[in-house]
């Protein structure tokens, strides 16, 4: 029994939403607190933030097209690892496989109970 599996389109949909709610909270918050109370708007952003790749660390895993190894990273990692979107729409992450230890765009996988659907 396989513990992940490919992102779907509600999948995709989900994670622009959540990015998409936290750009418009930062974005409408510096006009009302980044002139007078900017440490509270930086909090505020480092704080997001922080919840936002914890999010993602939780539900999400990583497969290895060399070896096929599937394995999860630490907040760490996810936090200053490079990330991105191929043509095809597929999420990847740059990082090296614990197995192999390949360093390369590592296929974004989904856990499949983060999500119930």
């Amino acid at each position: 029994m396989t513990l992940y599996r490919n992102p779907k389109r509600r999948d995709r949909a989900k994670s622009l939403l959540i990015i998409a709610v936290y750009v418009a909270v930062i974005s409408i918050t510096a006009f009302l607190l980044l002139i007078t109370y900017w440490i509270l708007w930086l909090a505020l952003v480092a704080g997001g933030l922080v919840l936002l790749v914890l999010w993602h660390k939780i539900s999400t895993a990583y497969h290895c097209p060399k070896c096929g190894n599937e394995f999860e990273i630490f907040f760490l990692t996810d936090f200053f690892s490079p990330h991105g979107v191929s043509r095809e729409g597929d999420g990847w992450t740059y990082l090296k496989c614990p197995r192999c230890h390949n360093k390369s765009k590592m296929q974004v996988l989904v856990k499949k109970n983060s999500n119930k659907n």
